[in-house]
Formats: C-alpha cells, structure tokens, sequence
C-alpha cells in the first residue's frame, strides 16, 4: 500500500527553542501533545536532574567565589534570548548560545547549566507557552551546555580548537534535539527535519564557538567593555532581522490572502461546473459537493496535506465531467442499463481524463478523473486496474462517490442508513473496493460521523 509523509505539524524554535504552535484549527489532533515527544521531554528530564544534581556544587562555588562575573554572564544571556525573535510560520531565532557558551567557556560546567536553564524560562515567561515547551527548553540547553563545557575543558591546551568543537557539541545537540522532537511530534524523518529547517543554517552554528572564545578572551583582558563589544552585535543583527520581519508580515499576509481568494475562486468555479453535470445527470442535488467533502476527510486519514487535499478535492469534484459526453437519454434513463448503454457509460473516464489533460493541474486530480471507476480486483473500468496500480487518490474518491451513491435516494431505490451503506462497502473490500481506504472510512465515521451523514433527500432519475 502507498505510504504518505506527514508533514509539519508543530514548528520548533530555529536555535535552541521550542516555540509555539502555528496557528490551526481546534479540532487538529495535532494541537495535543504526542504522547513519544512527552516520553522525550521525560527522559530528557531526567538526565538533566541527574546531571544538575552532580555539578550543583559547581554552580555554588561559583556563586561564592565569583558572584560578580556569574551576574555579568546571567544578564548577557538573557538579554541575548530577550533579542529572540519569530520567523514567520518557524517558531525563533535568538544568538543566546553566544552567551551560554561563553558561561561555559569561563565558568565552569554547574554555572554553564545553571544560565542555561534561566534563558530557557526566560524564554517560556516572555511567550507565555506551554509548561511543557519550558521544560524541554530547559533539559535542551542543559545538556548542550553541559557538553560544551566539558569538551572546552577538556582541551586546555589548544582554546580556539577546544572551542570550535564545544560550540559544535552545543549546536549538534541543541539542533538533534529539536529535530528529534519534530520527527516524533509529525511522524517524519529525522534527516528530512534537519534538511528542510536546520541545514541552511550549519555554517552559522559552527562560528558560535570561536565568537564565544572571542568574548571570553576580550573580557579576561577588558572587562564588560570587552564581553559586550564580541557579544552584542550579534544581538543587534537578530533585532534589525526582527524589523525586517515586520516591515514584510504584513505584505505576505496580504499575498496569502489574495492566494486563497484566488484558490477559493477556483474551487467555487470548479463546483459550479461540476452542479452543470448533475443537472445533466439528474442527480441528487450537492452530490458532488459532498462526495469532494468525504474524500478530502478520507485523504486527510490516510496523511495527505496542504495542496495534496486541495486537488483530491478539485479530483472529486470533477471525477465525472467526462459524462459531458455521454447522451443525456442513457443518463436519465429510468431503471438499468442495458450492455451497449454501459458500455457509453464507461467511455466517461476517458473522457474526462482527456478533458483535463491541457490544463495545469496536480496529477492527483487526473488519476481522480480517470481511474475512480476502478475496483481493486481488476474488473473495473476503463483500464482494468487492479490493487495497487490504482492511484490511491482514485481509491478515495471511489469510496467516496460509492458512499455516497449508496445512501441518497434515486427514483428506482431508497436511499440506505450510513451505517447499512458502510456495512456494504466493508463486505466489498478487497473486491471492490480498497481495504486500506474502508478502515479509513470506519474511522471517519467513528470520528466524525457528521461528514457521512447525507443531506436532507430529494429523489432523482439517472443511472447509479
């Protein structure tokens, strides 16, 4: 069977944060939080108490021994992560890895932790998010600090390459960890997580070490002057892209919106030309309408997205405009077909099919218009595809269209219960219909039963 990517679900912070959600419907299960990313912010908890607990010491000492410079530090940092900034639709992007780093560069691993720590609830206060996004905030900087002060001191003797490789350790796992976090929360790769957001980005990351170097050294020989000349440009750069981004929010929301006028006007076109067919076909009113609406249910259960649904939909919509074709007696005749009058009727597909092959249209769309007539058993028509050589997105709109047909009335039949029509095409699948496309079907109706109830009936003519 065809296997979908979902895609994202739940945008995380580009450096180091877990920021929140995109704005989305209600509904979305996605909004709730996966119950394998709550088993990643546990376990990564855990490690940090215990790591927390064992350099706790450290952190005291420095709190009696150097109070002043843990302060300077402490405020750098979180001035760093108060100059986070929102990417449009990505979460943020803020340079206190600078300061953590440069923490972990003159102070020692506890206090490293310890400021870590305070940027992520920084953070959390300033976005008022989830308890949940703090914590892991919290646990993810932890541990990149704790890594990126072991590894500087643990090579004394060669500083810029001590910390080349410690603001790497730090950037590899701040970064693993969010990309992990995604990949659970939107069942997707962690290699495709890391090239779409992160990638982009390697060659910044790898500086943040030798930056942070520059800023210890400057403020072993200067002072604060020193400290804040190597670690606030950085800090002013993120603030002019936040201006940036201001400047152009509003332009792309206006680009947005006249895109989905547009697509609107598209769709409201396409079913107007699909309600042309049913006054030639005589069929219950909106049935095409509604057939697109479970479809798109349907694709949406088996992980379709974004523009993926959007031509499933344009799919059903016009899955049958080859009828155009077809002689208006065999459509509205009363009562069955006869061999040669079916033998027009599944001309339709074809027809549909060359119908849509000059316009610029997802594929999605023609493999709905042609081959959603198929049955998994081959004895469909018009190519006789079996299992797997029809497309899943015909599958669906068969389903759909079938579900449909069997629960409104004609004026040769009543109209069947959802629940008797489901039970018909269960009895079916693997025959003619796709096993994979009916459990989605038993799903939908045990969660949204609404979408499969049909409309008020009004009887018709017309060959089912």
């Amino acid at each position: 069977m065809e296997q979908h990517r979902i895609r994202l679900v739940r945008p995380l912070g580009l450096i180091g944060t877990l920021a929140p959600s995109a704005a989305r419907a209600p509904a979305d299960p996605a909004s709730r939080l996966d119950e394998r990313v709550a088993s990643l912010i546990v376990a990564l908890t855990a490690i940090l108490s215990a790591s927390f607990a064992f350099t706790a010491p450290q952190l005291l000492q420095v709190v009696a021994e150097q109070p002043g410079r843990l302060a300077t530090l402490l405020v750098l940092t979180l001035l760093l992560q108060m100059s986070s900034v929102r990417v449009y639709g990505r979460g943020s992007v803020s340079v206190s890895a600078i300061g953590i780093l440069t923490s972990a560069f003159l102070l020692n691993t506890g206090a490293a932790m310890g400021i870590a720590i305070a940027a992520a609830l920084t953070q959390w206060l300033r976005r008022r998010g989830q308890l949940y996004k703090a914590v892991f905030d919290a646990s993810n900087f932890a541990l990149s600090a704790a890594a990126a002060s072991l590894i500087f001191h643990a090579l004394p003797q060669s500083r810029l390459l001590a910390a080349v490789l410690a603001g790497s350790a730090y950037a590899a796992i701040n970064n693993g960890l969010l990309c992990l976090a995604m990949s659970l929360s939107e069942h997707s790769s962690w290699r495709g997580v890391w090239l779409e957001r992160f990638h982009w980005a390697r060659f910044h990351f790898a500086l943040f070490g030798p930056l942070a170097l520059a800023a210890t050294i400057a403020y072993e020989q200067i002072g604060i002057t020193g400290l804040a000349a190597f670690a606030l440009p950085p800090a002013l750069m993120v603030l002019s892209v936040q201006q940036y981004l201001e400047r152009t929010t509003a332009a792309v929301d206006e680009i947005r919106q006249a895109n989905l006028e547009l697509r609107r006007a598209h769709r409201d076109t396409i079913a107007a030309l699909s309600r042309s067919m049913e006054a030639k076909d005589l069929y219950t009113g909106g049935h095409t309408e509604r057939v697109a609406t479970v479809a798109v249910a349907l694709a949406r259960e088996l992980g379709y997205k974004n523009g993926e649904l959007e031509a499933i939909e344009i799919g059903a919509l016009l899955h049958d405009i080859g009828k155009i074709g077809v002689p208006e007696q065999i459509l509205r005749k009363e009562g069955p077909l006869d061999e040669a009058e079916w033998d027009v009727i599944k001309t339709h597909p074809v027809v549909s099919d060359y119908i849509l092959s000059e316009l610029d249209l997802h594929p999605f769309v023609r493999q709905c218009a042609r081959s959603s007539h198929e049955r998994v058993d081959g004895t469909g028509y018009p190519d006789r595809l079996a299992g797997d050589q029809i497309p899943l997105p015909a599958r669906i709109v068969f389903i759909a269209d079938a579900f449909d047909a069997l629960t409104t009335t004609r004026s040769y039949r009543a109209g069947r219960p959802p629940l008797t029509a489901l039970a018909e095409i269960r009895a079916n699948a693997g025959t003619q219909f796709c096993p994979h496309v009916v459990a989605a079907l038993e799903k939908l109706w045990k969660t949204n039963p609404h979408l499969l109830h049909p409309e008020p009936e009004e009887t018709c003519a017309g060959a089912a």
